[in-house]
């Protein structure tokens, strides 16, 4: 990656987004109080009229800086990392952020308007009592229009809430993700793995979290997490959480641990957890060369073997068999991902020095 295109993407940038003011904030902030003493011109109807410009714009700045301003302040989709701008369109649906972010610069768009029309009438009149009354008229039709636009500002101000509270995979470590269909295993192989208090990292758009681990290799931390189970099935068919285990795959930097349950207890067939295998090796040919193991789980329960073909047997023969019950196989499994870890992090280094040269 050149140095340009590692500064266009922006990586951790939806926990640092603007605070919104919803309408009841906008309104009780100090500057609708604010007043202005013009001493310079003699003449008191100019003079009044001046104060009243002035006045007019000192607002529309004001109301600039909490509206069109902060609009500006979030960055651009595709500025974004390629799985937290995935994550963005999961969690709001396809053109939300964007449509809001439009929505909020339109409430500046028509405070402009409202507070411009009345500096236009403050050029026609001829005495002091009508520019101190258009100034008030002015402030009260200003507020009227933060008043109005209420439900933008407090849904702009919810969906960057929500984005600041999403949950936070640091981009920059290297990743070990563990994957698989629904009930697997892949979660109690996070707890074996890992610290003894895994994080959970809870998306709004799903019930059923990721869970994230921490392996320390030479004091250093590795992150591992458990993906939401994946069904065997084409892409525009899947829900979010399905989305989201995608994008862990597809749009970061993670190594692949997949996890086979041959038992018949994770409620999928064997045939369609080999299948899904197979579509994302071939979804993921870079990831499936260099950076991939195949797991069996659940060593320690008894199913009928009879029920394997001999291309099964030979398939689940190649993979490391390990149980979270039982404990067998889990210090090859373990050995595996610190191995997949520190080449990871170690080709991150190469590819930092390369592109900084």
């Amino acid at each position: 990656m050149t140095k340009t295109a590692r500064a266009a993407t922006l990586y951790g940038a939806l926990q640092r987004l603007p605070y919104v003011k919803t309408a009841p904030e906008i309104l009780e902030m100090r500057f609708w109080r604010h007043t202005m003493k013009e001493r310079a011109i003699a003449d008191p109807i100019r003079r009044t009229k001046n104060q009243t410009d002035r006045l007019i714009n000192y607002h529309l700045l004001k109301l600039a800086s909490i509206t069109s301003h902060v609009a500006n302040k979030f960055p651009a989709l595709r500025t974004l990392h390629p799985f937290e701008h995935e994550v963005v369109v999961l969690t709001l649906g396809p053109g939300a952020y964007e449509k809001q972010l439009q929505h909020l610069r339109k409430v500046y768009a028509s405070l402009h308007k409202c507070g411009k029309a009345f500096e236009t009438e403050n050029k026609t009149v001829r005495t002091q009592v009508e520019s101190t009354d258009i100034m008030a008229r002015c402030l009260e039709a200003l507020q009227d229009v933060v008043f109005d636009q209420a439900p933008v500002l407090k849904d702009t101000a919810e969906m960057a809430k929500t984005l600041r509270k999403l949950p936070e995979i640091d981009l920059e470590k290297p990743l070990f993700a563990l994957v698989g269909s629904p009930n697997v295993g892949k979660s109690s192989l996070v707890k074996a793995l890992t610290t003894a208090n895994p994080e959970i990292a809870n998306y709004p758009f799903t019930t059923r979290g990721v869970t994230i681990g921490h392996i320390f290799i030479h004091g250093i931390s590795y992150q591992v997490a458990d993906t939401p189970g994946l069904l065997c099935r084409p892409d525009h068919e899947r829900n979010a959480i399905e989305k989201l285990a995608l994008s862990i795959l597809t749009k970061t930097k993670a190594t692949v641990g997949f996890v086979v349950d041959p038992t018949g207890s994770s409620g999928t067939p064997l045939a369609e957890q080999l299948a899904l295998r197979d579509e994302l090796r071939a979804k993921l040919p870079e990831k499936a060369a260099t950076t991939w193991i195949d797991l069996v789980s659940k060593t320690d329960v008894s199913f009928d073997r009879s029920i394997l073909t001999p291309a099964h047997e030979a398939l689940l023969a190649t993979m490391l068999p390990v149980s979270t019950h039982t404990n067998e196989g889990l210090a090859a499994v373990d050995a595996s991902v610190r191995a997949m870890l520190q080449t990871a992090a170690s080709t991150d280094d190469d590819v930092g020095k390369t592109s900084s040269n």
